[in-house]
């Protein structure tokens, strides 16, 4: 049950800093570009910024399921493992995403 209420606060947070980072980085992308386009996983990211809530909601819910009923403990690990190679491939492509603006204009 630890690592799962542990990785939700863990999104919590997350998302919390992604949700006010997103409101300002589009404004700063959009003057910083002068009308270009902005690339569409910069675009992408910016619009579903809820993301980390998802992974707040299903870590809630396997801390409960692990509460509730006993299940074998190599379940909860394995869907451990997943969710966390599933958020990590996530934030890389957000990451990447944020990044992509500048590196496309050749300003690091």
């Amino acid at each position: 049950m630890f690592p799962f209420v542990l990785l939700a606060f863990l999104n919590a947070l997350l998302a919390l800093y992604l949700s006010v980072t997103t409101d300002g980085y589009e404004f700063a992308v959009n003057d910083f570009l002068e009308g270009r386009a902005v690339p569409l996983w910069t675009a992408l990211v910016i619009r579903y910024g809820w993301w980390p809530w998802v992974g707040v909601a299903v870590c809630v819910v396997g801390a409960m399921l692990s509460l509730w009923r006993k299940p074998k403990d190599n379940m909860l690990w394995h869907l451990l493992t997943v969710i966390l190679i599933a958020e990590f491939a996530v934030m890389l492509i957000s990451v990447m995403a944020f990044r992509l603006p500048w590196a496309r204009l050749g300003t690091f």
